[in-house]
């Protein structure tokens, strides 16, 4: 995931009264439990399957008497559960940053703050901090909005967000002029600045959208942009045609699948449109010179490994559509409809683990087949994927978009092959250890059996055994069983209350 989350901490702390550090585990590497003392007050966030490393790190930092605040996806979710690892837990956005410092400077921090994650205040990012933290990313990361108003069932962004919101504008410009000013002069956001918009859905609001897209084709110094929207973006020619012609050289599509049947199944409503052909969308936005990226999601569930391999060759064999920037198995995360409605139908694996959550692993009890010809193909797949599609094949289809792209900019052509090949390099980055792919049972992170010698052992099962949701028998574990009897109150009252109103049908009868 890309290092932002903590410039949007850190532009709510104080810099006259902390010196302030960012630390990526993805980017760095594993944390040293030696540097803890050097720290004070420690703000960790993560997803969900990086739960169980930040709670490692909550005790190696609360064991050198630093202050531990956590937030992120199951702090916001469950944020009651988590504090018992934390000092305090944020539940929502960053905006809470500013009153945890206040209380911690006062003495008086509280155990959670919540703050929606759609309330966005106004606040300008220092972008020097990543220059100062070691990490130098190919272009800049920038927001210009947050959350997204779909309701896909595997999404956490219902449940953690349910809505949209947007920075002003004036705020999003002052922070790109930090990013740009920052840049160190010896790297390609000095020379060729580029930003990449990692709002959850860029296009969610379109007047918003739009006003972004001509700032960055008036501003002087910007080269190119590219931003994450839905699949519907692209059936909009025109739209397409203004992206290009303000400079954007790359959109990354919720496309998901191109199984129609896989779309319903999970509520993906905007993917689901008639008055075009996704392919053909995707060749006309790649003539104009903007690469596409996508995602492609497995679904155990319903698919058997050789419908895997069929959606694989697919687009292998289509030379209009470029290879999957990321796969994926579709993943039950905790607090989604389909994590709810699984665990309801008691359909989850035993004993899952949130660490299980990390789109390889099979989350679910009930598969297409049987475990063992799926799990040979997610072991190719993600570790070995020239197996599954050839380098040649991928070779003879990035060399067909390059020259369907009608474009010459050696820049434009870096971008459309670096996500043609891209899971190759993510394979290459792969730890070797074995695998079964199995929740419950897959191999666990070195950092797990990383503690001191004198933890004690409730400290130790506290700290360093991993969070189950499921017992051995695929029910809510007692922590979880609690939010699960209290989201089945919550849908018994809205029933009831919907059942007290009298509804006309178009006909004025009774219902």
């Amino acid at each position: 995931m890309q290092p932002i989350a903590g410039l949007h901490i850190a532009a709510l702390i104080d810099p006259d009264r902390f010196d302030i550090t960012l630390y990526h585990e993805d980017w760095h590497g594993p944390f040293d439990p030696a540097k803890c003392g050097d720290y004070d007050l420690v703000f960790l966030t993560g997803l969900q399957p990086d739960f169980d490393r930040m709670r490692q790190l909550s005790f190696h930092f609360r064991r050198s008497e630093a202050t531990v605040v956590a937030g992120g996806s199951v702090c916001t979710l469950f944020p009651e559960f988590a504090c018992q690892f934390f000092d305090s837990v944020c539940s929502g956005g960053v905006d809470s940053v500013r009153d945890v410092i206040a209380d911690y400077l006062a003495g008086a921090l509280r155990p959670i703050y919540r703050s929606p994650v759609a309330q966005i205040s106004q606040y300008t990012i220092d972008y020097s901090l990543l220059n100062k933290s070691g990490i130098n990313p190919i272009a800049h990361l920038a927001e210009s909005s947050r959350g997204c108003s779909f309701k896909c069932s595997f999404c956490v962004m219902p449940s953690e967000v349910g809505a949209h919101a947007r920075y002003t504008l004036e705020s999003f410009a002052a922070s790109l002029e930090s990013a740009l000013d920052s840049a160190p002069f010896f790297s390609l956001r000095r020379w060729y600045p580029m930003v990449m918009l990692l709002d959850n859905n860029f296009s969610d609001n379109r007047a918003h959208m739009l006003a972004v897209c001509e700032f960055l084709k008036k501003h002087p110094r910007m080269r190119g942009w590219g931003a994450l929207v839905t699949q519907n973006v692209l059936q909009d020619r025109a739209l397409i045609q203004a992206f290009a012609d303000a400079k954007c050289v790359g959109l990354f599509v919720g496309i998901e699948s191109f199984d129609a049947d896989f779309l319903r199944r999970y509520n993906k409503t905007q993917n689901l449109g008639r008055r075009s052909n996704v392919v053909d969308d995707i060749a006309f936005a790649e003539s104009l010179g903007i690469a596409i990226g996508y995602g492609q999601l497995f679904d155990p569930r319903h698919q058997t490994a050789a419908d895997m391999q069929r959606a694989m060759d697919a687009i292998a064999d289509n030379p209009l559509v470029p290879m999957p920037t990321y796969l994926s198995t579709v993943a039950p995360l905790a607090g989604t409809q389909l994590f709810w409605e699984e665990l309801e139908r008691g359909l989850l694996a035993p004993n899952l683990r949130f660490r299980d959550f990390d789109g390889e692993t099979i989350c679910y009890s009930q598969l297409a087949e049987p475990a063992e010809p799926i799990v040979t193909f997610l072991e190719r797949v993600f570790r070995r994927p020239w197996m599954v599609v050839g380098r040649k094949r991928i070779l003879l289809k990035t060399l067909s978009r390059l020259r369907h792209s009608g474009s010459f900019n050696p820049m434009r052509w870096y971008i459309i092959a670096s996500a043609s090949f891209h899971c190759f390099s993510w394979a290459n980055e792969s730890p070797g250890a074995k695998r079964t792919y199995l929740a419950g049972s897959d191999t666990l992170d070195p950092q797990y059996g990383e503690c001191p010698a004198d933890i004690s052992a409730e400290d130790h099962k506290r700290y360093f055994e991993p969070i189950t949701l499921t017992d051995g028998e695929g029910r809510p574990t007692d922590w979880l069983a609690s939010y699960a009897e209290e989201r089945k109150a919550q849908a018994g009252s809205k029933k009831k209350a919907r059942g007290g109103l009298a509804l006309l049908d178009p006909d004025h009868a009774m219902v």
